[in-house]
């Protein structure tokens, strides 16, 4: 009977396991192998239908990684003429690889194959819009004959290509057309606070700033920025006089 009541009912998770438990987190007061034994058993959660532990042996479904096709346009690539990249990639290359990081959880020969393959589709999708564009042009012009409804619609379209500049003054967003711009002003931050004259209103040190305050030591009861403001004009004040007496240069008069 004791027993009954110290051990916990199957199936659960043993405690200390610190993978996934679906809505785990949301059940709380009660230790860890009864709320996975209820969690378990709840219809009303969904998780997997094997166990973690389960045999995987007998699965008839499996994934290949890299899949066949992107070895295929990776291999056509280098066929094409690029000596660099070819099926597979051998570990250690620190050259350069399009793509390749936005894709984890894999070796790098499989990594780098879907990264190229990715690339390359991209490049060939780019290549065909070109392509339509400047048979879209070619037909609008006259030149060549039609070979769909697709074509044909292209070249009575009421917009033809290349299109014109219909309003003048938006032509400076264009890239290839150079516009006088007006030089920027230095920022009024670059300035230093030290060094402001002490009727500037940013003449003050920022709240949070951990740093030595000149002067501001021996001021008490003032919000930050009216104290380090008070602070840094009496430092201007000292460092302007000193600078026109004490530092002088001498002239020796004989």
């Amino acid at each position: 009977m004791a027993l009954d009541l110290v051990s916990i009912a199957q199936p659960h998770y043993i405690p200390g396991y610190t993978g996934h438990c679906p809505e785990y987190k949301y059940r709380i007061g009660d230790t860890y192998g009864s709320t996975t034994h209820k969690i378990l058993l709840d219809p009303s959660v969904n998780h997997s239908e094997r166990l973690v532990l389960s045999d995987r042996t007998a699965d008839d479904f499996q994934i290949y990684r890299p899949p066949q096709t992107d070895i295929d346009v990776v291999n056509a690539r280098f066929r094409n003429g690029d000596p660099v990249y070819k099926h597979p990639m051998i570990p250690g290359y620190e050259g350069f690889l399009p793509r390749l990081n936005a894709h984890f959880g894999q070796r790098y020969t499989v990594s780098a194959t879907e990264a190229l393959s990715e690339f390359q589709k991209s490049q060939l999708n780019s290549r065909a819009a070109r392509n339509q564009l400047e048979r879209v042009v070619d037909l609008q012009i006259g030149k060549g004959q039609p070979w769909d409804l697709v074509d044909r619609f292209s070249a009575t379209a009421e917009f033809k290509l290349p299109l014109v500049v219909v309003r003048p003054e938006c032509a400076g967003i264009l890239r290839d057309l150079p516009m006088d711009e007006p030089k920027l002003a230095p920022p009024t931050h670059s300035t230093s606070p030290y060094f402001m004259e002490n009727s500037h209103p940013d003449k003050y040190i920022v709240k949070g700033y951990s740093g030595h305050v000149p002067y501001g030591f021996q001021r008490f009861g003032e919000s930050s920025k009216k104290l380090t403001n008070s602070a840094l004009c009496d430092f201007s004040s000292n460092y302007r006089r000193r600078q026109s007496t004490e530092w002088a240069p001498v002239n020796v008069v004989k």
